[in-house]
């Protein structure tokens, strides 16, 4: 069992000397164990967890979900799903605590700070119903902006010391936050929630002292217990794809997406067994699953290509499941045509014909090791109508699909699995 150690900069604000102590880290999917404690799985196997009466447990949501507060409610769409998940949100003031690993990167906030009265959302957790037992920017010792969060500004503020500062990603990007003071151990819900644990270790069982849970939606919620299901794996293609898979789908299969943009395999290599769930449930099983990784992938090179699709293979194989590969679709034409690998052996990245020289036959190989594999060739569909359906695109320089070329590419991989699922 892989763990990491690290030096990690906790939230509390009662204690800063937190900041130099060593903790064990675990990340996972959430798995039942009893009402003492969980079990996280990921691709090492299966950790088991113990919490305490003083285990603190934290939501943690993408700061551009917080615009979804409104009053005493935290409202936001599950990623590529239908579920929309509703939080309670206590009343009272709002204790905001931004951490900074301190050096330059302390200073640079405190410049920005004084000069511009902004502060980065980067590091910042937040505890409701709960007023700062001090407030004060960062120092050499205590690196940590404490202060009390308003919502209700716009921008969103933190004040210190009676000084409004913005607190915002507003020089761009997006970050993670943790809310505090909204869930309890009783929160930490198996199959719908991954969850990052910091604690002790007691020999083989993990103390923890804080919970951070990323709900993740219940996936068999919304199911038809009588209808198969079906996993569609892929990077923002496939969204495009989504509604014509859907609609050509519908009434047949149970579909679900990864709450993500799947993007590289080296994502998929890390995120699979979150992705697959606790298929060894009953209700939670897969019947069929389509994977594709390939345009995230266009600089990469072929070992480090293989071996995520690899490992991607391995973690699919153990849900029984039928297995489609999807090709990875063209680079349209105006792109620079794509030239000769580079001397690292990395692929020229997004150019014309990147996918046909490249990332599809280095793809190909991995996928003809694993015959149970089908292949449902998008490429080749979208190559063979390039004077028709997809004329437009072939010449212009956008990857993306919209309209019926976006919908028909969806048909064509529902006509596959519709196949796939008639054979024995």
């Amino acid at each position: 069992m892989r763990i990491l150690i690290l030096v990690l900069f906790l939230a509390s604000w009662v204690n800063p000397l937190a900041f130099s102590q060593s903790a064990t880290e675990v990340s996972g999917l959430i798995i039942p164990r009893d009402n003492q404690g969980m079990y996280i799985r990921n691709e090492e196997g299966q950790s088991e967890i113990t919490w305490t009466s003083k285990t603190k447990v934290a939501l943690v949501v993408d700061n551009r979900l917080l615009s979804g507060l409104k009053g005493d409610r935290l409202t936001y769409k599950i990623h590529s799903s239908k579920e929309v998940v509703t939080f309670s949100i206590p009343k009272g003031p709002i204790t905001g605590i931004k951490t900074t690993r301190g050096g330059k990167i302390l200073q640079r906030d405190l410049q920005a700070a004084e000069k511009e009265k902004w502060l980065s959302e980067n590091g910042l957790h937040l505890y409701f119903n709960e007023k700062p037992a001090r407030e004060q920017l960062g120092t050499k010792k205590d690196p940590r902006f404490i202060g009390t969060w308003d919502p209700a500004t716009k921008p969103r503020t933190l004040s210190i010391n009676g000084v409004k500062y913005e607190i915002s990603m507003k020089k761009g990007g997006q970050t993670s936050v943790l809310l505090y003071n909204l869930f309890s151990v009783k929160d930490c819900k198996p199959f719908i929630n991954r969850a990052r644990v910091v604690g002790r270790k007691h020999g083989d069982v993990l103390i923890a002292e804080e919970i951070h849970l990323d709900p993740i939606g219940d996936q068999a919620a919304l199911d038809d217990p009588k209808l198969p299901r079906y996993l569609f794996i892929g990077d923002s293609i496939s969204g495009n794809y989504d509604k014509g898979l859907r609609e050509a789908l519908s009434g047949k299969f149970n579909l679900h997406h990864p709450p993500t943009n799947c993007g590289p395999s080296g994502k998929g290599a890390k995120s699979i067994v979150n992705w697959l769930g606790a298929f060894d449930q009953p209700g939670r099983h897969w019947d069929v699953i389509s994977f594709n990784h390939g345009h995230w992938d266009s600089k990469n090179d072929k070992a480090s290509y293989q071996a995520n699709l690899e490992k991607v293979i391995a973690e699919l194989k153990k849900t029984k499941a039928k297995l489609i590969w999807v090709t990875t679709c063209p680079v349209p034409n105006g792109y620079d045509p794509a030239g000769p690998l580079e001397a690292n052996g990395k692929a020229p990245g997004r150019t014309a014909g990147v996918m046909k020289k490249y990332l599809n036959p280095w793809a190909l190989e991995v996928v003809k090791r694993h015959p149970q594999i089908s292949i449902c060739d998008q490429w080749q569909y979208c190559k063979d109508q390039a004077t028709e359906l997809y004329k437009d695109w072939w010449v212009g320089k956008n990857v993306h699909f919209n309209g019926e070329p976006a919908d028909k590419l969806g048909h064509f991989l529902a006509e596959h699995v519709l196949k796939v699922m008639k054979k024995k």
